[in-house]
């Protein structure tokens, strides 16, 4: 395989990687290129993160590991310096991004091992949305918590689903404190601009209102309570949701 070849090989698979679309070229034709491209994808493998899980799964889909070992757990620990379990878990996740789940690691692979691809899709959109709503990345972790939910939910009784539809609607009166603490607090940042404000310190002031605010907003309805599914139980102060605050303490 010429360098050009190579080259092109490679920024072929770096564009469709981008996109979450792995690209597995054929093997080679001839033993001296397979040994080649073995060594520029063990060698990358350990020094791209990005590209590990592709780069594992094209080794193992094209079998190249049968140039120079007996098994490919051989070839994981003796080449790749890796656990056949860990090289596995990479691999299924490139099979996950190959079909359009844009997992990035093996953690999260795992948190969504043996679900077929649109329960994936649907577990990982679910955490995508939390993940965004907290400013966080999508982890392992939050696509299990993900999935729990979304396990509840498909097995949920009515009086879950129920519970479910109303925690939007419970969140009005929440909602309408922390619109008119915001209200305040403005308010009385301009009350504090003025001559008559002089008496008044705005900042120790807003502090008392945001710490005010943030209770309320740890207090209000959130999600659906994972132990009972909505039904209500001890957990949940039969309520059969949960705030922000007890999932927080749940997951530490």
């Amino acid at each position: 395989m010429s360098s050009e070849e190579t080259t092109e090989i490679v920024h072929a698979s770096q564009m469709l990687h981008k996109q979450n679309v792995p690209y597995i070229p054929d093997a080679p034709s001839t033993e001296v290129e397979i040994l080649d491209r073995v060594e520029y994808l063990v060698d990358r493998i350990h020094k791209c993160e990005y590209d590990k899980l592709v780069y594992l799964l094209e080794i193992y889909q094209n079998a190249y590991w049968k140039m120079e070992f007996s098994s490919f757990e051989q070839f994981c620990k003796e080449r790749l310096g890796y656990s056949k379990q860990y090289v596995y878990r990479c691999i299924n996740a490139a099979k996950m991004v190959e079909a359009g789940v844009p997992v990035e690691n093996p953690n999260q692979s795992l948190a969504l091992e043996g679900l077929d691809v649109e329960k994936a899709k649907e577990v990982w959109d679910r955490a995508e949305e939390q993940a965004s709503e907290s400013g966080k990345k999508v982890t392992g972790g939050l696509l299990k918590k993900a999935r729990a939910e979304q396990e509840i939910l498909d097995r949920a009784t009515d009086e879950g689903l129920e519970t479910l539809a109303k925690i939007e609607q419970l969140k009005e009166p929440f909602d309408e404190v922390l619109s008119l603490l915001r209200q305040a607090k403005t308010l009385l940042q301009t009350l504090t601009n003025t001559p008559d404000g002089a008496w008044l310190q705005f900042q120790p002031l807003a502090i008392k209102l945001r710490d005010v605010a943030e209770s309320v907003k740890y207090a209000c309805p959130h999600s659906i309570c994972l132990k009972c599914g909505g039904n209500g139980c001890g957990s949940c102060k039969d309520l059969g949701w949960i705030p922000k605050a007890r999932e927080i303490a749940g997951e530490q």
